[in-house]
């Protein structure tokens, strides 16, 4: 990982490991004032947090760099309310670096790991212990409060300093690329961060009830591992549905694939991040896939009847039909529906209008119409040139297409010629 790391990524990686050194300072300089911990206890937590660690549940991709999603998130809370900071703090650090040796992780991923926990569990554990009573119920309403508090502290955290790493390697904006993590990762810390909570109570309460939750942690786990595979799964059947795509119309598939690089382009240049940029690269490639029902010699015809032309324009909600059942792309699924729409709500097959069509098919409308435009059909002697293509687009704007998305596209087409990259065009285009 390190030869793949930005330099901005690695002193990013120094500035947080700066911090984390210097909670663990302050943390140890505390610990003579800190009240009384059971060592087996936390040696108990430890090795539970060591093993939950190793079994991850989803992999996050973002650039050369990935978070993982494990049932850890629950045990470690706990961690940093029931001892004290430099306790807590120890605990993390020892568990997330026999985990990574275990899981050979880089160690300069080790490092970040490490230092985003000793910030993330020590200033947890700061925060409930100084606002926290021990001679009240766990239940009184100043306690309550630490545990909230502590764990809003302990979400943030963690969002902030994985999405500032992320915003770094990618090199893509702070904001987006947290929105992106919250909406990839809110689930399983909606389910963990409760159990972290309930862990804390039962402790205070008598430690030993800890032990019957071991059984709620195999099913949380099975659960979220379950939610997973599904979306494996999902991501399996679009795949093998753009290989039947490409085996009954490579020319269709091509196109698909370039429309594919053109969304990807506006996707960064607008900010648009992982899982809702994911799901429009998806639909840009299947888009066209209720094609596949269609006779060869009728999208190959050059002049259409009336009645031909509706069978054509059938053609995504045929492609909708055929992702309908696919309840993890149902958004993919609207985009790929509505990528025929027009701006000024004359298109088909809903007659949506203006921002009421889904960006993901504004995105798409505009890159597949360009490169219908510049590349050769059977169905028409001569393709249209890039410059012709482009004042198309713009005599268009408002009308077919959404009009600041044509700047924006214009703008990275004559990027590309500048540049003189024509990876994203046909071969034999004209310019």
């Amino acid at each position: 990982m390190t030869d793949r790391l930005p330099g901005r990524g690695i002193a990013y990686i120094c500035v947080v490991t700066a911090g984390g050194v210097f909670i663990g300072v302050e943390s140890f300089m505390m610990l003579k004032f800190a009240p009384a911990f059971s060592l087996p206890w936390a040696l108990f937590y430890l090795t539970i947090g060591v093993l939950v660690d190793t079994f991850p549940i989803v992999f996050l991709a973002y650039g050369p760099s990935k978070v993982e999603i494990t049932v850890s998130m629950a045990v470690t809370f706990a961690v940093a309310c029931l001892f004290p900071p430099a306790v807590a703090l120890s605990i993390a650090i020892v568990q997330t670096f026999i985990s990574d040796r275990l899981t050979k992780k880089d160690w300069i991923k080790s490092v970040f790991n490490m230092s985003l926990y000793a910030i993330a569990i020590g200033g947890t554990s700061f925060i409930y212990h100084h606002y926290a009573v021990a001679t009240l119920s766990v239940f009184a309403e100043l306690n309550l409060r630490a545990l909230l508090l502590a764990a809003l502290y302990y979400l943030g955290s963690e969002y902030l300093l994985l999405s500032g790493l992320f915003s770094q390697i990618t090199r893509d904006r702070f904001i987006p690329t947290i929105i992106s993590l919250v909406r990839t990762s809110w689930l399983s810390n909606l389910a963990l961060l409760p159990l972290g909570i309930v862990i804390t109570i039962l402790y205070r309460q008598n430690p030993w009830t800890v032990l019957f939750l071991i059984p709620v942690f195999l099913v949380l786990y099975v659960s979220l591992k379950h939610d997973q595979m599904l979306r494996d799964q999902t991501q399996t059947v679009l795949e093998k549905l753009v290989d039947v795509l490409e085996s009954k119309s490579p020319e269709t598939a091509q196109h698909s694939k370039r429309v594919r690089a053109w969304v990807n382009d506006l996707c960064d240049e607008m900010g648009i991040q992982s899982s809702e940029k994911d799901t429009m690269l998806q639909a840009a490639v299947l888009h066209d896939l209720g094609k596949v029902g269609l006779d060869d010699d009728l999208l190959r015809k050059p002049g259409l009847t009336a009645e031909e032309y509706q069978r054509i324009m059938g053609h995504p909600a045929i492609s909708a039909g055929i992702l309908e059942g696919l309840t993890l792309f149902r958004g993919g699924r609207d985009i790929v529906l509505h990528h025929h729409e027009r701006y000024d709500g004359n298109g088909y097959p809903d007659h949506l209008k203006g921002e009421n069509i889904p960006l993901g098919a504004r995105i798409i409308a505009i890159a597949d119409s360009f490169d219908a435009m510049i590349s050769m059909r059977p169905y028409r002697a001569k393709s249209r040139t890039v410059q012709e293509a482009l004042g198309i687009l713009d005599e268009e704007r408002g009308a077919q297409f959404d009009p600041n998305l044509v700047d924006v596209f214009t703008r990275l087409v004559r990027a590309r010629l500048e540049s003189n990259d024509m990876s994203n065009f046909p071969a034999n285009v004209e310019l």
